[in-house]
């Protein structure tokens, strides 16, 4: 379950929901989280949705068009002989070459985060969800929002052709 979903490219710019996340074929933490979850808890295992605050990568350069490098990242937690795990299958394999963590899990301790929490793990329960830039006073206009999301979806991309055609032989480094 957990590489199916892993294995499914990360994408800002796709499903926001376990419900469309396959039929994309690819999704942002939102979705990969929740269909992971969904998958365990279908499997008999208890699992939750956990978020934390995070700061996005520095690439691509567009990122500076933002106010605040804060986000809000998901991911999902299972229970497994009565401890919780960190279960984080956002990032593909492939973006591993730009230096992105991705998850490996050995279906009992956790995995490592896709991106390193800033600050305390968020449950439901346990009050106010993590709001990114609380403490920024100047808001991104939608502009610059969506010059940013248009940027990192293509450079997800740039990765992978680039990973595959490494992969291939046929990349620049052969030249």
């Amino acid at each position: 379950m957990f590489l199916a979903v892993r294995n499914v490219p990360y994408a800002t710019d796709g499903a926001h929901d376990a419900d469309t996340l396959m039929t994309l074929g690819r999704g942002d933490c939102l979705a990969k989280s929740a269909y992971l979850i969904e998958g365990l808890r279908a499997l008999g295992y208890p699992a939750r949705r956990v978020r934390w605050l995070y700061h996005l990568p520095d690439r691509p350069a567009e990122v500076r068009l933002l106010p605040s490098r804060e986000d809000v990242h998901s991911a999902a937690e299972v229970l497994i002989d009565g401890r919780w795990a960190l279960v984080d299958a956002t990032h593909d394999p492939p973006l591993a070459a730009a230096g992105l963590a991705v998850g490996v899990w050995d279906g009992s301790t956790d995995t490592v985060p896709a991106y390193e929490p800033r600050g305390p793990l968020w449950r439901a329960g346990d009050g106010p969800e993590p709001m990114p830039n609380a403490d920024v006073s100047e808001r991104t206009d939608a502009d610059s929002d969506n010059r940013y999301q248009t940027a990192f979806n293509r450079w997800l991309h740039e990765i992978r052709t680039g990973a595959a055609t490494n992969a291939r032989g046929t990349g620049a480094a052969d030249v």
